[in-house]
């Protein structure tokens, strides 16, 4: 279910509904029951697969706390939910890799095998792997089998994050949530926030345009194409970003808190602080459990930029089994390698931004665009030809208005989003003590916002972190 379909509100309400009625201590039965049903609606059988994953995992933690060489069951563990990973994910990406070599050696082709990808399995792999590490590590105690499964499946955050670690979330289930007014409101707004990003400009304005261009690659006019590069980094973020949004504000209803995944990253003056402001749980996960461990930026200049390089092959990996995707993590690793090289990282590390940090805010973004068509072109090949349209195309043409337009537009809600977001606290406060009037405007807005979404996006598309 799709958080921005008519099943889902059915579900949700229905699900508030039982919790209101429920005893407290049977919260998270009820939440852990919530959590596996949603999953079993897109395709059952794979609730199987979830559940011995986490089973044979949870079983590995316990004998891992009862061991002399507790090590090797981590090795255990996070090479089981690795190949299971690898097998769904990248078996026919390693098949059609190695065919050239095999016709080359008159070898028989490998039978591609039909697997369809078990939604989530990326994100929820990640957090079963890092549970076992900190539960290793003794940065967390080990929670029941009922809070582990509740853990990895709450289903806020299950599809497509944000990845949660245990410290984040497993005290809040400890406790059972802790709903209030204030909260619920707080995820009521969340929710309007992220449909409006999600169904009207990622879907309405952005999606359409950017499908056209992308459909044949190369062949749209110059500021076509360089429109449709731009529209899609403006669709990935508000799709994404949406999805946390809704993620966030329905955890909220529910009486927990998800962090932050998302901090204005286009305002970003250097790649290593896009991706601090980016997929912000993605990149502390890669961090603490690729970089660091690789050796991070303790050795030499040259083994700094391995290590960032092997990081960002694997990100690239992660996000999809593609050359394109192995290109988008090379292109990011070499970025982030050259900057850390020439010290343009340095200064970045404030949050404050002043007009002096433009032209950096500028040259990062058009990185980050510029490698964003291998993550949008189908092929490698077809974002190569992108590429070339952008740089050979002449742009002393009529420019396409519509395009242009919402461009310009998420642009400036983009720098302006924080402010947005601020404002909208202030009129919740304002709205919040007016007792007769505060709760019908605030109504009407939601409901306007509510109609809007359902008008421009019927059923909902699916988001595109979905895929992985």
């Amino acid at each position: 279910m799709l958080f921005n379909s008519f099943q889902f509100a059915i579900f949700f309400v229905a699900l508030l509904i039982v919790l209101r009625v429920a005893p407290w201590r049977a919260r998270v039965h009820v939440l852990l029951a919530a959590s596996l049903l949603f999953y079993t609606l897109w395709i059952p059988s794979y609730l199987l697969l979830l559940l011995g994953t986490l089973g044979v995992n949870y079983l590995l933690v316990l004998g891992m706390m009862r061991s002399q060489h507790p090590r090797r069951y981590v090795i255990v563990s996070i090479a089981f939910t690795l190949s299971l990973l690898a097998a769904f994910k990248y078996a026919v990406f390693a098949i059609e890799a190695v065919a050239p070599v095999l016709a080359q050696l008159r070898m028989g082709p490998i039978p591609a095998p039909d697997l369809l990808l078990p939604l989530g399995i990326s994100f929820y792999s990640f957090e079963i792997i890092s549970l076992t590490i900190d539960i290793y590590r003794r940065r967390q105690p080990c929670p029941s089998f009922a809070r582990y499964v509740l853990f990895v499946t709450f289903f806020p955050h299950l599809i497509a994050g944000p990845i949660m670690r245990g410290y984040e979330l497993l005290p809040q289930l400890a406790a059972g949530g802790a709903p209030d007014p204030a909260r619920t409101r707080r995820g009521v707004w969340l929710i309007a926030a992220g449909l409006v990003k999600k169904a009207i400009f990622a879907d309405y304005f952005l999606a359409p345009f950017v499908n056209d261009v992308f459909a044949e690659p190369g062949t749209a006019s110059g500021p076509a194409q360089l429109l449709a590069v731009y529209s899609f980094a403006f669709q990935i973020y508000f799709d994404f970003a949406g999805y946390t949004d809704m993620a966030r504000g329905l955890a909220c209803m529910l009486g927990f808190e998800l962090p932050h995944n998302f901090l204005e990253p286009y305002l970003s003056r250097s790649a290593s602080e896009f991706w601090r402001r980016w997929h912000i749980s993605l990149s502390r996960w890669l961090r603490d459990y690729l970089y660091i461990p690789l050796g991070g930026n303790r050795g030499s200049a040259v083994r700094t930029a391995l290590n960032l390089m092997a990081t960002m092959l694997l990100g690239g990996l992660w996000h999809g089994a593609g050359w394109n995707f192995v290109v988008w993590g090379a292109l990011h690793g070499c970025l982030l390698a050259v900057e850390r090289w020439f010290g343009a990282t340095r200064g970045a590390e404030t949050d404050q931004l002043s007009w002096r940090d433009v032209p950096r805010i500028l040259f990062t973004f058009h990185a980050v665009c510029l490698i964003w068509v291998t993550f949008r072109a189908p092929t490698l090949s077809a974002a190569v030809t992108v590429w070339t349209a952008l740089f050979t195309k002449t742009y002393f043409v009529s420019w396409p208005v519509l395009p242009t337009v919402v461009v310009l537009v998420c642009a400036g809600l983009h720098v302006l989003e924080r402010s947005v977001h601020g404002w909208l606290s202030a009129l919740q406060a304002l709205v919040a003590r007016n007792a007769w009037w505060g709760p019908a405007i605030e109504g009407a807005a939601l409901g306007a916002i509510l109609m809007a979404a359902v008008v421009m996006s019927g059923a909902g598309a699916e988001f595109i972190y979905f895929q992985f």
